[in-house]
C-alpha cells in the first residue's frame, strides 16, 4: 500500500508533520511565561486540525483502489482536500501574524525608556516563540502548497 504513494504523498506527509509541530509550538507559546501567555488567537487550533485532516484524507482517498466514476469523484475530493489544507494554513499564518505583530513591535522596537521594562527575558523568550510559531506555520503552508501540485499516487504502468 505504501508503495503506491508518490513523492507528492510524502511531501503531504511532511506538511502534516510540520502542521503538528506548529500546533505544539503555538500551544507552548501560549503556556510559557511572557508577553504572549494566554494570548489565544481565534481558530488557529481548529484550522490546523482541519488542515491536517484534509491532508490525511487526501492521502487516504488516493490509496483506495476505485474504478470508473467513483475514481473520478475520489480524485476531485482529494484535490479539494489538497487545496483546502494550504488555504487553512495560510489563514492560520495570517491570523497569527496579525495577532502578534503589535506585541512583537512593542517588545523589540520600544523607546529606550520603555525598552528596559519591556525587554525582560520572559518577554523576549515569548516573542522568540511567537516568531518560531509563525515561521513553522508558514513552512507547513508552503510544504502543503507544494504537495497540492503533486500527484499523491504513482502512475500505474
Amino acid at each position: 500500500m505504501i508503495k503506491k504513494l508518490s513523492v507528492g504523498a510524502w511531501i503531504t506527509c511532511l506538511a502534516v508533520i510540520a502542521s503538528i509541530v506548529s500546533i505544539i509550538l503555538y500551544n507552548s507559546n501560549l503556556a510559557a511565561e511572557g508577553y504572549f501567555k494566554n494570548a489565544d488567537v481565534t481558530n488557529v487550533v481548529l484550522f490546523s486540525i482541519l488542515a491536517i485532516a484534509a491532508l490525511l484524507a487526501a492521502i487516504i482517498i488516493k490509496l483506495i483502489d476505485l474504478d470508473g466514476i467513483a475514481a473520478k469523484i475520489a480524485d476531485i475530493c482529494a484535490g479539494i482536500c489538497q487545496i483546502a489544507a494550504p488555504v487553512l494554513l495560510a489563514a492560520n499564518t495570517i491570523n497569527i501574524v496579525a495577532a502578534r505583530v503589535q506585541g512583537l513591535g512593542y517588545i523589540y522596537f520600544s523607546n529606550a525608556d520603555v525598552a528596559m521594562e519591556v525587554q525582560t527575558p520572559e518577554n523576549l523568550a515569548s516573542a522568540s516563540g511567537a516568531i518560531t510559531c509563525i515561521v513553522f506555520f508558514a513552512i507547513a503552508m508552503v510544504i502543503a502548497l507544494i504537495g497540492a501540485f503533486c500527484s499523491l499516487r504513482k502512475k500505474v504502468k
